[in-house]
């Protein structure tokens, strides 16, 4: 059932898939705070990059496998009509979640940096009202969106890491791996945690323009976040030192450190811009997903009037799972690892599973058929 009619290109695909993994960069940056050996943090993020390339090309694989099919439709079909409504429903609620702590990382970051006497509930229904809007309006809004500000968005991060050169330094980075590899474990399967999300290119995948630009698209985007993110680091770390892992917003912390001849200070607007640009198109990519996985879960023609309802959701879940900004730190270091990459990894190697043993049974099947025949 085509509820999606829009399509998006490569590049569209590809500007997506960055601002997806650079929210957690911008705003918590869960990968160094709170770890025990911060100098070590960029290792965790070069080698998170790099493992995470393995699970993103499973994901693409399965995808292309089934061509016009979302993850929705072609998990019923490996899964049976029951279980695969299962694994669709658990995506659902993965998607929303993530939504969820977008909406208050953004809002935590603003009543916390910028504006402390404003309700946080306020900047949460801003942000989650533009993104339901730009959802809505379907897949190719929120592709040329994302296409024309992840330039804005990317500029903002290096401004932000190259602007404070003056106090870095870099034998903050020294000594490597001082305490084994052990402590660096932990940060990394955090990195990953955070590229599997790119499952939902299970949802996007039938709805590009070429669907062989999938893989480059990907892989691309791994490249380009996972180098961001260990220049953030090694930035942070640099400047900070081993006092990072105690920083509550790293970035802002890293935007108030600028000084321009001693007269353009203060230029905490960068990370803020990028703040909100990118969580509000992640946003929307997400409510997208959910509205159109749920639409196909329900049998329903159009997705566009389950978008305000999801958005309504997300936006209480965010009030409702974090009373504050140290709840939603505890969740990013306890529960966020373990159920992200339980949930993605999990209902991808099954499908994977499923769809080899249903390979093999189909060739069997054929090579039964052959020797009948030759009989």
């Amino acid at each position: 059932m085509e509820i999606e009619g829009g399509k998006i290109s490569g590049s569209q695909l590809l500007a997506l898939l960055v601002l997806t993994r650079l929210v957690p960069v911008t705003i918590e940056f869960p990968l160094v705070t709170g770890i025990k050996s911060p100098q070590d943090a960029w290792i965790s993020s070069l080698v998170g990059t790099v493992l995470s390339i393995l699970p993103v090309l499973l994901m693409v694989r399965l995808s292309l496998k089934y061509p016009g099919k979302t993850i929705i439709e072609y998990s019923q079909l490996l899964l049976g009509k029951f279980f695969g409504k299962i694994a669709g429903f658990v995506l659902v609620w993965y998607w929303l979640s993530i939504a969820a702590t977008m909406l208050r990382s953004v809002g935590d970051a603003y009543t916390t940096a910028i504006m402390p006497e404003t309700p946080i509930l306020a900047f949460i229904l801003v942000v989650g009202f533009l993104s339901a809007n730009a959802a809505r309006s379907g897949l190719e809004v929120v592709g040329r969106l994302g296409e024309v500000n992840m330039l804005v968005v990317i500029l903002s991060v290096l401004l932000t890491l190259s602007l404070p050169y003056k106090v870095m330094n870099f034998e903050n980075l020294l000594p490597v791996l001082s305490k084994g590899i052990r402590p660096i474990m932990l940060p990394t399967g955090t990195a990953i945690s955070f590229f599997v999300e790119f499952i939902i290119l299970g949802m996007v995948a039938p709805y590009l323009n070429n669907p062989q630009t999938l893989t480059k698209s990907s892989l691309g985007a791994i490249a380009i976040s996972g180098f961001m993110m260990t220049a953030f680091t090694v930035v942070l770390i640099a400047v900070f030192g081993p006092t990072v892992s105690s920083l509550m917003l790293p970035a802002f912390s890293l935007a108030r450190m600028i000084s321009i001849g001693e007269f353009l200070e203060r230029l905490e607007v960068i990370p803020m811009s990028a703040w909100t640009i990118t969580v509000a198109i992640t946003l929307a990519f997400f409510l997208w997903a959910s509205a159109v996985a749920t639409a196909q879960l329900l049998s329903l023609k159009r997705f566009q009037s389950l978008v305000y309802p999801l958005a309504a959701i997300s936006v209480a879940f965010s009030i409702l799972f974090f009373e504050s900004f140290f709840d939603l730190e505890l969740y990013f270091k306890k529960i966020w690892v373990p159920y992200s990459l339980t949930v993605t990894l999990g209902i991808s190697i099954i499908l994977y599973l499923a769809s080899f043993i249903r390979g093999r049974s189909s060739a069997s099947t054929k090579v039964t058929g052959l020797c009948h025949r030759n009989h």
